[in-house]
């Protein structure tokens, strides 16, 4: 019995041992793969690394040679711009509109260069995209030669500015006289049976009070701050020449000259909207034209010319040095729209009114002295003795 049971447990302890040494060769056998499959996968990641850090460093290469070969190409294009400008304005304007839409080009070829170089390139996208990029650079080009073009416009005839709301705008008018000196222009203002259903007097008060309400371009109302100017003037006993409005853009900047005792005024008037600024420029304009003037003149030569910048808005801190350091005298004045607008001018033995929209009223001055005045209605300047030019071109005195 005894030898039963040894003889069952050797048999045991042997199975068992046979079953653990086929265990222990299994898991050494799998530890053995798990190990090799592990080292495959390292030399794999690490060959795949070194692709790609090599594929990366030759990209970053090709980048630096763009880069370097860009940055030479624009220094050579800078040294070309210098040059361009010492030939003459125009070419170094010309020039420096195509340089800049290059420099916008270069974010369409920096688009493409990206699409070229990714994972899974887009060459067709890329070509599209220098496609378009050439058109941009193209319009922009254009653009930009025509925004210098009308900056030098505005550079060298700041009066333009004036004119900068109404020049494309139909319903403006720019032209404030008329060729046809013989009409009426009463009748632009009032209706023919208006004409010729009421008396002198009431059509022609009834056309300046239809005049005052109509709407006005802001050519119009720069005109109209120009005489309102002149009003002030001539009330104090100044005498003023119209300038800018009978020269009109030939006028050099000086809009009025006003002469009392031997002090000549050369004033410059902007009625512009109070948010905007006025720069230097028209401060040089008003300082160069003034300084000119008596060298034109020999009338001048005794006579102390002094400029005055009239305005309703503000100057820009660089303007407003410049007018104190070249002796411009600077006011900032509003207009009363409801000043005394009709001319009472003498003439020799006559007595003439002038309205407004009359082809001879910025020609005409005004004297105190003589007594020549300024009035509200038709009525008052009538019952002066003054009475409206039959052809409403009498000359100027």
């Amino acid at each position: 019995m005894l030898l039963g049971i040894v003889a069952i447990v050797g048999m045991y302890w042997l199975f068992s041992t046979m079953v653990a040494n086929a265990v222990e060769r299994r898991m050494s056998k799998r530890m053995h793969e798990i190990e090799t499959k592990e080292r495959t996968e390292r030399t794999q990641t690490a060959k795949f690394a070194e692709q790609e850090r090599s594929q990366m460093a030759k990209l970053a290469e090709q980048e630096r040679a763009h880069n370097t070969t860009l940055f030479n190409q624009r220094k050579t294009e800078l040294t070309a711009l210098t040059a361009a400008f010492n030939v003459n304005y125009v070419t170094g304007r010309t020039w420096l509109a195509n340089f800049i839409a290059e420099a916008f080009q270069a974010t369409d070829e920096a688009s493409a260069r990206a699409l070229e170089l990714k994972k899974n390139p887009a060459h067709k996208a890329a070509d599209e995209v220098r496609r378009i990029g050439r058109e941009k650079k193209d319009m922009t080009q254009r653009l930009k030669h025509v925004e210098y073009v009308l900056k030098t416009y505005h550079e060298y005839y700041p009066v333009l500015e004036q004119y900068h709301d109404d020049i494309l705008n139909e319903d403006a008018t720019l032209n404030l006289d008329d060729e046809d000196a013989e009409s009426d222009r009463i009748s632009r203002y009032i209706s023919q049976q208006e004409y010729d259903r009421l008396k002198p007097l009431e059509r022609n008060q009834l056309a300046l009070e239809k005049w005052k309400a109509r709407p006005k371009s802001s050519v119009e109302i720069g005109r109209m701050y120009e005489r309102y100017l002149g009003y002030l003037y001539e009330s104090d006993g100044w005498t003023v020449t119209y300038f800018g409005a009978n020269e009109g853009l030939e006028d050099m900047g000086r809009d009025l000259l006003c002469i009392k005792g031997s002090t000549m005024h050369v004033v410059q008037a902007k009625y512009w909207a109070k948010h905007k600024t006025l720069h230097e420029k028209h401060i040089f304009q008003l300082y160069g034209t003034t300084i000119l003037l008596p060298l034109t003149r020999e009338d001048l030569k005794n006579i102390r010319v002094k400029p005055v910048f009239a305005a309703t808005t503000k100057l820009s801190p660089t303007a407003e040095f410049a007018a104190k350091q070249l002796g411009v005298e600077v006011r900032n004045l509003d207009m009363n729209k409801n000043y005394p607008l009709i001319k009472c001018n003498v003439n020799g033995k006559s007595k003439i009114y002038h309205l407004p929209f009359d082809q001879q009223y910025d020609r005409v001055r005004i004297d105190p002295s003589r007594g020549e005045t300024y009035v509200q209605t038709v009525q008052e300047a009538e019952k002066l003795g003054f009475r409206r030019a039959m052809r409403h071109t009498a000359s100027a005195a």
